[in-house]
């Protein structure tokens, strides 16, 4: 949906032209294309509460626009200060490279000059005599500190440390007339942002709320104009298919129907079906735990490697999860790799470069089925490698143990939000026979199959003289 800027005269434009939404609709440029805002973008630039909360479908826009009006106050105003708090590292350097991006593409009679230049903070020094300083400052989920600011807490339901960020942005704008932003996907309900948003625990009156479910955004939306009248009065499933673009059918397809009136549909989803809550999870993630890429990168251990491998199926991926065991148990990832469309021959090839290139104590291998071939070939060269089979007792030992590393703090895990879903996504059932499964619906990428590779690589191992093999805990490569 486009939006036709009419004014009547200079003085007209002028003024326009020092608004937020103005001087953005008017100068902006993204990929050397004028930028294209949503109603509800320019809705949200509008708001001038000091408080503002957005309950918001996935791929929707706010993370983009955060930047764009942080940078667009940066030009406006003498001395301005943004504070952007993200989920984790990435997120955080990608609101820079955004703001830095349009800001190259400004008019060079309105650019203001970058004085510094980071992954995480950019500083513009105004053109007048007097130099004054505006900047962005862009950082994981942890408290803000420093000077008044705009505060922005992107994704902040997904916080593992919510109160903490919440209190030290409110300290943030205490002494000025910034605005604290808090937007995010639900997770859940619990936690600050469904508190703010839904406010049953108590009223928080200072803010405005705006919900922003998929088929607001011309991105995933037939027809933004009929849908905003009558989507809401539809099920779920009848509107996707009455409104929803290809991209947002192959989503409801692919997710579970909590799943997705979670991510896209801005709903609140009670996770008490959950054998793992939000609650349990968060806290062993780290917003800026750095994951190696590549084997070689693993740094050499102060204590065990251990792995697991998660063999994927027809339409589902293999998973690698990669760990470091510290000699007081915490165990901390070290590496995850997905395999889609990729041959076993070359999963296996790449499993042989793991264990030679990294002195791996265990890599426990999912060997039901299409598994067993390769666990044969590669436990009769490597000792340490491990077959297991996905039988419903094995899995609930596997999920039990994990639980109890979660409650123990014992398990560190970036903050990744395909394993967090992935983790949150199992379910345990009481059979009629009496016996306990885990299972996961099945999702866009298989059935939790992340989730497996780490509990396979995080489980507790059994003595050797109740038929396990022994582990090996030192191996010497070169």
């Amino acid at each position: 949906m486009t939006t036709s800027i009419v004014k009547k005269n200079e003085g007209d434009f002028a003024e326009w032209l020092h608004t937020e939404w103005g001087f953005l609709m008017g100068l902006g440029r993204y990929n050397f294309k004028a930028l294209r805002l949503e109603p509800y973008q320019i809705s949200f630039l509008q708001n001038r509460s000091r408080f503002r909360c957005a309950t918001k479908s996935r791929q929707v826009g706010f993370s983009f626009v955060f930047a764009l009006e942080a940078l667009a106050r940066c030009h406006l105003r003498p001395n301005h200060s943004a504070v952007i708090v993200s989920y984790n590292q990435d997120d955080s350097k990608e609101k820079i490279l955004i703001a830095r991006q349009i800001h190259e593409e400004l008019p060079l009679a309105y650019q203001k000059r970058i004085k510094h230049d980071s992954k995480t903070e950019l500083t513009f020094e105004s053109n007048g005599p007097k130099k004054f300083e505006s900047r962005i400052l862009s950082a994981p989920s942890k408290a803000p500190r420093g000077k008044s600011a705009d505060v922005y807490l992107d994704e902040f339901a997904h916080y593992a440390n919510d109160r903490e960020v919440y209190k030290g942005s409110t300290a943030l704008i205490l002494h000025n007339k910034g605005q604290l932003t808090g937007a995010s996907t639900p997770l859940g309900r619990r936690g600050m942002f469904w508190e703010i948003a839904c406010q049953e625990r108590r009223k928080y009156t200072g803010y405005t709320r705006q919900v922003v479910p998929w088929w607001l955004s011309s991105f995933f939306c037939t027809d933004v104009k009929a849908a905003a009248a009558l989507a809401a009065e539809l099920d779920t499933e009848e509107r996707v298919m009455r409104f929803g673009t290809s991209d947002i059918v192959d989503q409801f397809e692919a997710l579970s129907l909590e799943d997705f009136q979670q991510e896209f549909e801005a709903e609140f989803v009670d996770a008490s079906y959950s054998y793992y809550p939000y609650d349990l999870i968060l806290p062993c993630t780290d917003s800026e735990h750095g994951m190696c890429e590549d084997f070689a990168d693993i740094p050499l251990p102060s204590g065990r490697i251990v792995a697991g491998f998660d063999v994927g199926r027809t339409r589902d991926r293999s998973e690698l999860a990669v760990f470091e065991e510290k000699d007081d148990g915490r165990l901390i990832a070290r590496l995850f790799r997905s395999y889609k469309n990729v041959t076993f021959a070359e999963q296996e090839a790449q499993l042989i470069d793991l264990m030679e290139t990294v002195p791996v104590a265990r890599l426990s291998i999912d060997k039901t089925g299409i598994g067993m071939h390769m666990t044969e070939n590669l436990s009769a060269a490597y000792p340490q490698v491990q077959g297991e089979t996905f039988t419903n007792e094995a899995k609930e030992r596997w999920a039990t143990h994990f639980k109890i590393l979660l409650q123990k703090r014992k398990v560190l895990l970036p903050a990744d939000r395909e394993l967090v879903s992935q983790t949150h996504s199992i379910k345990r059932r009481v059979l009629p026979s009496g016996r306990v499964a885990f299972e996961a619906a099945r999702g866009k990428n298989g059935h939790a199959d992340r989730f497996w590779a780490v509990a396979l690589a995080c489980q507790k191992e059994r003595d050797p003289s109740n038929g396990r093999t022994a582990v090996v805990s030192v191996r010497i490569i070169g």
